[in-house]
């Protein structure tokens, strides 16, 4: 799945600011039904940055010991991956390691802190967020 030309243009040029501020509300919001039982002390003070590799543009987020936030920070770990290969890792049709030693996906910065992020990701079941999305927006990214 790749972003239609025009959008891939503009998305390349708007500041990371604002998706970086939604993802992390979505985190906060998502957080008590799928991870109700992680504190993510491993993660507080930490920057992590979710690189879309196509698109050179990426999300920086941290957790201040309570909630997800947006970081301007340098990022202790970055993960990078084409926007096809995280929907691949959000739909599970792959898990992390398959993408990472196809070097699909990348881990740079921290280990231990990536390590961490990337069990939590292959462990999460993200199908009843999918089942909240329009029908139409749901079958424009085949979930």
């Amino acid at each position: 799945m790749k972003l239609p030309a025009p959008l891939a243009f503009i998305a390349r040029r708007l500041p990371e600011a604002p998706p970086s501020f939604a993802l992390a509300t979505a985190l906060n919001l998502a957080r008590p039904k799928f991870w109700p039982e992680e504190d993510f002390a491993w993660l507080t003070g930490k920057t992590v940055r979710l690189l879309v590799s196509d698109l050179d543009r990426g999300v920086n987020l941290t957790f201040d010991g309570q909630r997800f936030r947006s970081a301007s920070l340098p990022a202790d770990v970055t993960f990078g991956a084409s926007l096809e290969d995280y929907l691949i890792l959000a739909r599970r049709q792959e898990d992390p390691d398959t993408l990472f030693f196809q070097r699909r996906l990348t881990i740079e910065g921290d280990t231990e802190i990536g390590l961490a992020l990337k069990n939590l990701l292959d462990s999460t079941d993200l199908a009843p967020l999918f089942a909240l999305l329009p029908r139409p927006l749901a079958a424009r990214f085949g979930l």
